[in-house]
C-alpha cells in the first residue's frame, strides 16, 4: 500500500458510532488514518452533523459534507433506488475533491448507499474505486419488508427490487475496480452472480485492534443463577426477528433444563411492545440503553446470536467472542465470517438443539472456556487490521485496476 493515499465516501453519519454499522465505519477510518492513508472524507448529510467531531477524529484530514435528499418523492426516481438517490454527487463535489485530495490514488466507498458518489469522484477524478458492502443490500431490504406490515412493507419490497437491479449493473461497472464484502458468504454470492474482483474483508470493529496481543477481559459467571445474554439494537427488524424467535421457541426449553437460569436483553432503543414482551417473559431482564456493555458481558455465561433473517456480519458476534465468552449462534449469522461450529462456537438452526447447547456449555464450564478461547483466538487472526487494509489496498493497486 506504499503511496496510496484513499478518499472515503461514508454513507452516513456514524459518529457516536451506535450501532454495527457506524462501528465498522469508524473502526475502518481509525484503521486506515494510523496508516495515513484517508486523504479526505465525504460525508453524506452533513448539513444535520457537527463537523468538528470528525475534525478530531482526522487531524488535518479535510472532511467535505454533501447534501442529502429526504423527500420520500425520491422513492419514484426514474432510475435509482432511493438510499442511492437520496445521497446525490453534486456538482462541485469533484472540483472540490480535487483541490482538498490532489494525492489521492484511490477510492473506498462504504456502502452500496453511496455508490453515486462514489461514481461520480471515480470518473470525475481518474481514480480507481472499491465498494465497501455491509451485506446484500436487496436481500436486507426484502427481509425488512418481510417483517413490515402495511404500505411501508409494500414500499420496502419496491425499494428491493429497485437496488436488486441496480446490484446487477454494478457486477460489470467499468469504474468499479472491485467489491470488499464484510460478509463471506456475500461475497461468494456476488462473486458468482458474476461480479468482477470480489474479496472478503472482515469487519474493521470498533475497540478490537487485532494486532495486539491481550488476553480476554476478566468474566465473573454465576455458578448458580447462570446468565445468557443477548445483544442488539432493539430497533432493527432482524434483531427483534431473531429475540422474538428466542423468545418464543427457544427459552422456555432452557428454563425447562435449568429453572434458575436468566436472559439479560441488552439493547437499544426498544419498543413499548418489546419492552413489554420481556417484562412477560419468565427470568429475562431487559437493559435498554446502557452505556457500557462490558459489566453485561463479564457476569455472563452463555451468549446468543438467534438471527434468522438478515445478511452480512453480526457486530454483536465480534464483541461476545472477543470478550471471551461461549457462544451459541444460528448459522446464518456465522456465515460472513470463517468460524468453525463445534470448535469456534456453538451452531444450531432447531429451536431444542439451540437451546440444548446453551444448557451443555451451562453445565460444563470447562468446555464452555475451551470454545470462548478458540473464538477468542480464531476471530483475532481474521480481524487483523493491516492484514484487511492491505486486501483493499491490493485492489486499488495500479497494477490490479489496470488489469482488473
Amino acid at each position: 500500500m506504499q503511496g496510496q493515499r484513499w478518499i472515503v465516501v461514508a454513507d452516513s453519519p456514524f459518529l457516536p458510532a451506535t450501532d454495527g454499522g457506524e462501528q465498522e465505519h469508524l473502526g475502518f477510518v481509525r484503521a486506515a488514518a494510523r496508516e495515513g492513508l484517508v486523504a479526505l472524507l465525504v460525508l453524506p448529510d452533513g448539513d444535520s452533523v457537527e463537523l468538528s467531531e470528525y475534525n478530531r477524529l482526522l487531524p488535518g484530514v479535510p472532511v467535505l459534507a454533501t447534501p442529502r435528499r429526504t423527500s420520500p418523492l425520491w422513492l419514484l426516481h426514474p432510475r435509482e433506488p432511493y438510499v442511492v438517490a437520496s445521497r446525490p454527487a453534486p456538482g462541485w463535489l469533484v472540483p472540490r475533491a480535487r483541490d482538498l485530495a490532489p494525492d489521492a490514488t484511490g477510492i473506498v466507498i462504504f456502502s452500496f448507499k453511496s455508490r453515486a458518489l462514489g461514481e461520480a469522484l471515480a470518473r470525475g477524478l481518474g481514480l480507481p474505486a472499491v465498494l465497501r458492502q455491509h451485506n446484500r443490500e436487496s436481500s436486507y431490504h426484502r427481509s425488512l419488508a418481510a417483517q413490515t406490515p402495511g404500505p411501508r412493507g409494500w414500499v420496502l419490497r419496491w425499494e428491493a427490487v429497485r437496488i436488486a437491479r441496480d446490484e446487477r449493473r454494478l457486477n460489470q461497472a467499468d469504474w468499479l475496480a472491485g467489491v470488499a464484502d464484510i460478509s463471506l458468504a456475500d461475497a461468494r454470492w456476488r462473486a458468482g452472480t458474476g461480479a468482477r474482483n470480489v474479496v472478503h474483508v472482515p469487519p474493521f470493529a470498533l475497540g478490537l485492534d487485532a494486532s495486539v496481543t491481550s488476553p480476554a477481559p476478566p468474566r465473573t459467571p454465576s455458578t448458580t443463577d447462570p446468565r445468557v445474554i443477548f445483544l442488539g439494537s432493539l430497533d432493527t427488524a432482524t434483531n427483534t426477528g431473531g429475540l422474538e424467535w428466542l423468545l418464543d421457541r427457544v427459552w422456555p426449553r432452557i428454563l425447562a433444563g435449568h429453572p434458575r437460569a436468566l436472559l439479560d436483553v441488552v439493547g437499544r432503543r426498544p419498543s413499548a411492545a418489546l419492552r413489554r414482551r420481556v417484562g412477560a417473559t419468565e427470568r429475562a431482564e431487559l437493559f435498554a440503553d446502557v452505556p457500557d456493555l462490558a459489566p453485561y458481558l463479564a457476569r455472563a455465561s452463555v451468549a446468543v446470536n438467534p438471527v434468522v433473517s438478515g445478511s452480512g456480519v453480526n457486530i454483536k458476534l465480534i464483541d461476545y467472542l472477543d470478550a471471551g465468552l461461549p457462544l451459541v449462534s444460528t448459522s446464518l449469522a456465522t456465515a460472513g465470517l470463517p468460524l468453525e461450529a463445534g470448535v469456534d462456537l456453538e451452531v444450531h438452526d432447531d429451536p431444542a438443539a439451540f437451546a440444548d447447547a446453551v444448557l451443555h456449555l451451562i453445565a460444563d464450564p470447562a468446555r464452555a472456556d475451551q470454545l470462548a478461547h478458540a473464538g477468542r483466538k480464531h476471530l483475532r487472526e481474521l480481524l487483523d487490521t493491516s492484514t484487511n487494509l492491505a486486501r483493499i489496498g491490493e485492489l486499488l493497486s495500479p497494477r490490479r485496476s489496470a488489469t482488473g
